[in-house]
Parts: structure tokens; C-alpha cells; sequence
């Protein structure tokens, strides 16, 4: 299951991140480790994104990104 897959208001815990490059040392910086506890907080209009908090920060991804943030309920 991934992030963009969690409904609104729902948490999980990260298990995997099957980002490379910039965009994962950018994730990894916002507190996106393995173990860290993740809440989709709401949706984009038309399901193009996701905001989400990862312990006090707040991030919006894209739904491309969010499908490669694997997580456990």
C-alpha cells in the first residue's frame, strides 16, 4: 500500500521509499525514513496530490511521488 492509497484522516508507517536522486535526499531531509509515522491529511481536487504529515512538517506530493511511499496501516 502507498500513501496516495490511504484515505483521508488515515495513518500508516513507512516501510520503503522507491524514490532515487534529488527528490529522495529532499524526502529524506522532511523526515521521510523508514519507521516514521505518516497521515494523509487531505486531497488535491481531481486525486493529483496528497498533503501529508510526517511528525510536525506538512508536505503536499504529487501522485506520482506518493504511489512510490510504501506503507503499513
Amino acid at each position: 500500500m502507498s500513501v496516495f492509497d490511504l484515505k483521508a484522516g488515515q495513518s500508516g508507517r513507512i516501510t520503503k521509499i522507491n524514490v532515487q536522486g534529488a527528490a529522495a535526499q529532499r524526502l529524506n531531509a522532511l523526515g521521510f525514513v523508514c519507521g516514521a509515522r505518516v497521515c494523509a491529511l487531505s486531497f488535491c481536487l481531481f486525486n493529483t496530490g496528497v498533503l501529508v504529515g510526517v511528525g510536525a512538517t506538512r508536505v503536499a506530493l504529487r501522485k506520482k511521488i506518493a504511489a512510490l511511499v510504501e506503507v503499513e496501516e
